[in-house]
């Protein structure tokens, strides 16, 4: 439930948002702030910065979406940190964090998370070879589009599937959140989602504002459209899917590179199975199991690989679409992957990244517990 709004007016939001977290350091309470920020190269990636004036780089609200940095706060919480963090998440990236703290690979003391309604990102490949070298007018451009609700067609046909068929881009268990679609392009709005965001804000002197109109309307608009969206791709992706020589042609184009395990928030095996020595066969295995059935796929194994994955990760999938990103050969693992997940967390009636408070199916048994499959 929100509190206490603010609101900070610059020549434009990007600007806006550079100063509410200058205004963050300021306050002593926050060490450093980890954010999208904008290298010499134009290229966006997350950055811990410490130092104010390094803050004129950050750039949270541009459409690329290089990584999930759910990863990047477990690196900075899983074994305590020295001082409080302020991290800026996409509400995605939230969840991704929501479950790693339920795993035990991440801690939520001395972080203050920041997030705003997602405005949504390309791949990285769109982004990269359209939009990147037009620099940070780009993502005030951008913002603008959001706001006047006019996305030009190559804006609609570029924008990531798993954007446009998202669980949900409005962020819960955030501290602050911000509001870059206000009425007034040139004011940005920060409102306070928790004790720990209202104690922050009013530690940062920033102008009390008015909240703004109801976005309930707005919120339900938009929910619909996704339900809508992702009802039609889940529905393309079990067509396509639906026995397991479908599912060989789908990973037809899999290397085995395993980039989509290193870019998933939510897995974090420190040792996974696929790199140990339970795959590195003998050169006649090999051959064996080609004589056995006339051609053998190589590299091996992927099928199994994938199917691996959705095991262990369907429950705790948040939708963030960075299999996709990391694919080399563009293959739609996010469309497949969120359609799994889907059905899995219906199954268990658990909401991936809802709340710390709501347990892992994984991680609590009951003797009453799929009763429609024991029959007992």
């Amino acid at each position: 439930q929100m509190n206490s709004f603010y609101a900070i007016k610059e020549n434009n939001t990007l600007e806006a948002t550079r100063t509410f977290f200058k205004s963050l350091l300021e306050t002593g309470e926050i060490q450093g702030v980890l954010v999208p920020v904008r290298q010499g190269t134009n290229d966006i990636m997350p950055a811990l910065v410490t130092h104010m004036e390094d803050l004129d780089g950050a750039d949270p609200f541009s459409p690329c979406f290089p990584m999930n940095s759910a990863k990047l706060v477990s690196r900075l919480t899983r074994k305590g940190n020295q001082g409080k963090i302020a991290v800026f998440l996409r509400p995605c990236e939230i969840r991704a964090v929501v479950e790693l703290v339920k795993l035990k690979q991440a801690d939520l003391e001395n972080l203050v998370i920041v997030s705003s309604n997602c405005l949504s990102a390309f791949p990285n490949s769109v982004f990269n070879s359209k939009f990147r070298d037009r620099g940070e007018e780009f993502t005030n451009e951008y913002i603008f589009q959001r706001l006047a609700a006019s996305f030009t067609d190559d804006y609609n046909g570029s924008i990531a599937t798993a954007c446009r068929i998202c669980t949900d881009p409005f962020p819960k268990n955030a501290d602050i959140v911000i509001h870059p679609l206000s009425s007034d392009p040139q004011t940005l709005q920060v409102a306070s989602q928790s004790e720990t965001g209202e104690y922050i804000l009013a530690q940062a002197g920033l102008e009390q504002a008015e909240p703004p109109g109801d976005e309930k309307e707005h919120k339900e608009k938009v929910n619909a459209e996704l339900t809508e969206s992702r009802e039609s791709v889940f529905n393309e992706i079990r067509q396509k899917t639906g026995n397991f020589e479908k599912l060989g042609q789908y990973f037809s184009a899999c290397v085995n590179c395993y980039n989509c395990r290193v870019a998933c928030p939510v897995c974090y095996c420190k040792e996974c199975v696929f790199n140990t020595d339970v795959f590195d066969y003998e050169p006649l295995q090999y051959l064996n199991r080609s004589l056995a059935r006339g051609t053998l796929r190589m590299p091996s194994d992927t099928l199994f690989f994938h199917l691996t994955r959705m095991i262990h990760i369907g429950l705790s999938c948040v939708g963030c679409g960075q299999c996709s990103n990391a694919c080399p050969n563009d293959i739609p693992l996010s469309e497949l992957f969120m359609s799994i997940a889907d059905k899995a967390q219906k199954g268990f009636e658990y909401t991936s990244g809802g709340s710390t408070e709501e347990n892992h199916p994984l991680s609590c048994f009951f003797e009453d517990e799929l009763s429609d499959v024991t029959g007992i």
